[in-house]
């Protein structure tokens, strides 16, 4: 059987065995390995379309596996399936979504096994760590900052934690299989590609197959493959890091065989590459350090290896940085290699799909976004997480929320704070609540938070009859409590630097303001503001400094250091949501619009997307480089992307009366 025959069922659609009323139409082929064949393909529900990948087994290995490849694939589906339990899901793990059997070759051919799992937009730097890497390498000259590394070992060690608490060993880490998205403190690192995956316990083989990648595999896979567990893993994830931090592999080696040779023989040094920051070569007792580390991980015996990947991680975190959970920062040659960049695509074939309908019943207080697409959400009936396909209402019982919230924000990967009522901020994630804190008003009610507990942390605590109030935390300690007199609402918190944060909404005056709050130095200084009357959202880079508020009659303000500029949207509408991309793009949200403008290049707005039909005001909105995700106060959610423009996309668009706004 000829597997190209694979390669060319473009166009095939996929009936959900388990899902109803949902089908996979697979738009193209994106990659081959040896298990398989990858296609981006389009998830089609009543809800509305998403994208997704699908991995189908080639037909030789299903053959030569006498079906049992199909067994092994949903067995572990299942085991995969049950990270999706938790709600947030882990971050730092490609989202199962399906699977099934498909005849996509036709009656005259078994099924063939397939799994589908999220799509994974990429970014401006790439879409896999190896694509990361070599950007890096050739733009700054140097491979992955400290705290960049850091962030990486963090979000791995997590990752493998919650893979191997389902019993699943994954036995491929390589650079090509675990995906990225997002920049700066946004970004996410999800280990994908679970072809070879293996459930615990179970014993199977593909005739003269390996399983593995040379130079990442650890050699028990050479040997006796059903002798893998998570030390196995420990072995991909040493050899990643010594990857990130070089641009170099660890094993040079095309062949098993070359492979068990290298382990045999003293581990190179990471001061050995060129591409080594030069704030880590200057600290060789760190150097030192993670060189043993990875030499133990890699060892040839697995018993001598750290036995868990949080082991390992614990093991290097320290000479990475100062232990802390810091968010990563990106240098300044990294920036400004992106803003050289031109935009991915022409915004005028951006192609926008339907991910969810508005008019649901589901009323959106607030809402934050990943820069993966999902997003937690306070609703009128409490919280609810939207997985990139469908929302959850419900979350799991052994992980309760504290009672009176009132907002979510993002706090870091997979992290999402919270506060509301009796003075309470808390951060929640995949394992339920990490940290809560009460500031020393029981009555207060907070409406908004920002920062961290461990560095500084702003939140506006409102009360009916009285003023705002603006409360700050350093390092775990309140410090004294800001009135803010004249202030009818604060509508918008954002971090503007390390030092500084941005709130506007209204006075009680009846007009918007904005102003800069700087909470060590308990002071706060109102900006200059075109007439309007409220600020009612925004979002800021606090890595370059800029800030972007938006309110009534068309009304932004972007804001940079201590000076601000205004500028007014086609048609002045009234905005109630705005985000920033990579790329310095700013993107603005009316009832049924959405707006874009590059104000390097043009200080005027563009209408890129409008449909009368939806008629509620947009709470939130998500950009990336190449991706825009917006969401209405009902739970309708549009997207625009420039990386696929699917037939399935533009029937949809059509069918509900979406259309862009240059095409009208």
């Amino acid at each position: 059987m000829d597997s190209n025959q694979l390669t060319a069922i473009s166009g095939a659609v996929i009936h959900s065995e388990n899902q109803p009323g949902v089908s996979y139409r697979l738009e193209r082929c994106i990659g081959e390995g040896g298990m398989g064949v990858a296609f981006f393909a389009l998830r089609q529900a009543p809800e509305g379309l998403a994208p997704v990948v699908i991995k189908i087994v080639r037909p030789e290995i299903t053959l030569n596996a006498n079906q049992t490849a199909t067994i092994l694939v949903r067995k572990e589906a299942v085991a995969l399936g049950r990270l999706n339990e938790r709600v947030p899901p882990s971050p730092f793990v490609v989202r199962f979504v399906d699977t099934g059997a498909a005849a996509v070759l036709g009656q005259h051919f078994p099924p063939l096994p397939w799994l589908a799992v999220e799509y994974v937009h990429g970014g401006i730097e790439g879409t896999n760590l190896h694509d990361r890497v070599s950007y890096t390498c050739k733009h700054v000259g140097t491979a992955f900052e400290l705290d960049r590394a850091a962030h990486f070992v963090r979000s791995l060690a997590s990752g493998l934690e919650a893979i191997h608490a389902v019993g699943v060993i994954h036995r491929d880490l390589t650079p090509g299989n675990i995906l990225c998205c997002g920049f700066g403190e946004a970004e996410l690192f999800k280990i994908s590609d679970f072809g070879i995956a293996r459930p615990q316990g179970m014993a199977m083989t593909f005739g003269d197959i390996i399983l593995g990648t040379p130079g990442y595999m650890a050699p028990e896979q050479n040997s006796d493959s059903t002798q893998a567990r998570p030390a196995t893993d420990v072995f991909g994830f040493a050899c990643l890091l010594y990857y990130v931090l070089t641009g170099m592999p660890l094993f040079d080696v095309k062949a098993p065989v070359q492979a068990l040779l290298k382990l045999r023989e003293p581990r190179r040094s990471i001061t050995e590459s060129p591409f080594l920051t030069p704030d880590l070569r200057e600290r060789s007792n760190a150097c030192q350090a993670i060189d043993h580390a990875i030499e133990r991980a890699t060892a040839l015996d697995i018993g001598t290896r750290p036995q868990v990947a949080e082991e390992f991680a614990a093991s290097v975190i320290p000479w990475l940085g100062d232990g802390s959970t810091r968010r990563p920062r990106r240098g300044r040659p990294l920036l400004d290699s992106l803003l050289s960049l031109a935009s991915p695509a022409d915004l005028s074939a951006w192609s926008w799909t339907v991910r969810h309908p508005p008019g649901g019943d589901r009323i959106v207080q607030s809402a934050a976004w990943d820069v993966d697409g999902h997003c937690f959400a306070m609703t009128t009936r409490g919280p609810a997480y939207w997985t990139g396909d469908g929302w959850v209402d419900r979350l799991p019982d052994d992980a309760p929320l504290p009672s009176g919230l009132m907002f979510a924000r993002r706090f870091d990967a997979g992290g999402w704070l919270m506060g509301g009522r009796r003075g309470t901020l808390a951060v929640y994630g995949t394992d339920g609540i990490r940290e809560m804190v009460h500031c020393p008003d029981q009555e207060t009610v907070f409406q908004h938070a920002s920062g961290r507990f461990d560095d500084l942390l702003v939140a506006v605590a409102e009360g009916r009859g009285k003023p705002p109030v603006l409360w700050a935390m350093a390092a775990h300690r309140w410090l004294k409590p800001l009135p803010l007199e004249g202030v009818a609402y604060v509508a918008t918190l954002l971090r503007l630097d390390d030092d500084r944060w941005i709130i506007s909404g209204r006075l009680t005056q009846g007009h918007g303001f904005a102003a800069i709050y700087t909470p060590m130095q308990w002071e706060v200084t109102y900006l200059l503001a075109p007439p309007t009357r409220a600020f009612v959202g925004g979002a800021s880079t606090p890595e370059r400094g800029f800030g972007l508020v938006v309110g009534s009659n068309g009304v932004a303000l972007r804001i940079e250091g201590d000076t601000a500029q205004s500028s007014v949207a086609q048609g002045a509408p009234d905005l109630s949501a705005a985000a920033m991309d990579v790329l310095d793009r700013e993107w603005v949200a009316s009832s049924g619009q959405l707006f874009v403008r590059d104000p390097a290049a043009d200080p005027n707005w563009r209408l890129i997307w409008a449909d009368e039909s939806w008629r509620s005001p947009f709470v939130s909105v998500l950009a990336d480089a190449g991706l825009v995700v917006a969401m209405t106060v009902d739970g309708g959610i549009i997207e625009g992307r420039a990386g696929w423009r699917a037939q399935g996309a533009r029937r949809q668009s059509s069918q509900s009366g979406l259309r862009a706004a240059g095409q009208r």
